[in-house]
């Protein structure tokens, strides 16, 4: 297919689908997909990408390491202000080099301090839960900041931990604002205040983080070596600290709140995983976590059905062809993980929440070996993606061990697409504690 045979849609006059698109983030790509077929173009914050849908074109987009297309050009519109020199900004021989260097920080050993000390820090912090109503996305925020800053920059609670936790926040919502501009007031111009906050916070610690190791991310990757002995400048360890604890707590906050929402209505599936959590014991240690089959299921749904990221941006470096269309260079196009994950030729009622599609039984995951890709593929692939799921299903351990969760009569979900899925209103949850027990 040429580039000009591409089915291609303008909508409104300058603002094309953002308006449909913020309103309706998942509806709006399926309606396109519905009416084009695999591969369109649509116009969406100033730029008309490809949208590639089908699984073989995700692994070909997956797949290419730098030879015809720029994870950092794909990524610098959304990034390149707040989180400078992350991962997902680099390309090439550059990417392996920092991510090799990160690859410690998410070892198997690093792995079992996280989980304990999650189990440590998560019951404290459902105490503050109370039965009636809490706004579940405030509520879980709290959750995976506190932790979050615990495990990656080492910092416990107190004053500090607060004024960090809101600075970081600011940043947060920066990544997520609507309008570009760093203008008086505006999300950008508060991130942009916030990050030099943060910034100066860690470049003031990193000497002693050098001098004395810790079992944090940040204290890691300041003590980080690759083979021939080069360690992370200053501003390196800065800008990788930032974007991994942006990615690990929004991605995880998103997800924690669409299972809350899909858990609270089904009282089967909360009573199918609280059984298998009792099972598990009162600390969910790593070497249990395996085991948690049902709860594994479940998260997998709620990634399948709201991903942490809808889509994958790429752009062209020189004239390719992917999944046989032909593209021009510096071409942006999205590698739709949301319409692969909903393609209706690899899953059956692709729209409905249904946990036991995962179950070896009936493997509809595992027709494609691209339909199911959460935290992407290839050399890009997310490196936290084994640390969210860990930290999900902790979380998830000890809500529904303490707490009976239901919405309030006729609720409706609405979504907001920026930075992850997530409803729209806060999700209004309702939570019951469950007699005998203690968060």
């Amino acid at each position: 297919m040429r580039f000009d045979e591409i089915p291609a849609e303008r909508g409104l006059p300058l603002l094309g689908h953002t308006v449909a698109w913020l309103q309706d983030p998942i509806g709006l790509p399926l309606a396109l997909h519905r009416a084009h077929g695999d591969v369109f173009r649509h116009h969406i914050f100033f730029e008309r990408p490809v949208i590639f849908a089908h699984p073989d074109a995700l692994g070909a987009i997956f797949a290419d390491e730098g030879q015809h297309l720029s994870t950092a050009a794909g990524w610098e519109p959304f990034f390149g202000r707040l989180m400078p020199g992350g991962l997902l900004l680099r390309d090439h021989a550059d990417h392996r080099l920092h991510r090799g260097l990160m690859t410690a920080a998410f070892s198997g050993a690093a792995m079992e301090g996280y989980v304990r000390r999650m189990n440590e820090r998560v019951p404290a912090l459902l105490r503050a839960w109370r039965g009636g109503q809490l706004g579940a996305t405030a509520a879980f925020r709290q959750v995976t900041l506190d932790l979050s800053s615990i495990l990656f920059l080492g910092v416990e609670v107190g004053p500090q931990l607060t004024a960090l936790s809101r600075g970081f926040e600011a940043l947060v919502q920066g990544v997520a604002a609507l309008v570009p501009w760093a203008l008086p007031g505006t999300s950008i111009r508060r991130a942009l205040e916030a990050r030099a906050r943060l910034v100066a916070y860690l470049r003031e610690r990193i000497p002693q983080r050098r001098a004395e190791p810790s079992p944090d991310l940040f204290g890691q990757l300041c003590q980080a070596r690759d083979e021939q002995g080069r360690a992370f400048s200053d501003d390196e360890v800065i800008n990788h600290t930032l974007f991994l604890w942006t990615a690990a707590h929004d991605t995880t906050t998103g997800a924690l709140v669409m299972a809350a929402y899909e858990l609270a209505h089904r009282p089967r599936w909360q009573d199918r995983l609280r059984a298998e959590l009792h099972q598990a014991g009162d600390d969910l240690v790593l070497a249990r976590m395996g085991q948690l089959r049902e709860t594994e299921w479940l998260i997998h749904e709620v990634l399948r059905l709201y991903p942490p990221i809808g889509s994958v941006p790429r752009r062209t470096l020189r004239p390719c062809e992917i999944a046989g269309v032909k593209l021009p260079a510096s071409t942006p196009l999205r590698a739709s993980i949301l319409l692969a994950q909903r393609h209706p030729a690899f899953w059956s009622n692709p729209h409905d929440f249904d946990p036991e599609r995962f179950s070896e039984e009936r493997a509809e995951h595992r027709r494609h070996r691209h339909q199911f890709r959460p935290f992407g593929h290839g050399a890009h692939v997310c490196l936290g993606g084994r640390f969210a799921m860990l930290q999900l299903k902790c979380v998830l351990h000890h809500v529904l061990r303490s707490f009976r969760l239901s919405l309030p009569p006729g609720y409706a979900l609405r979504l907001r697409p920026t930075p992850s899925f997530r409803p729209r209103d806060g999700l209004p949850l309702r939570i019951e504690p469950i007699a005998g027990s203690t968060p």
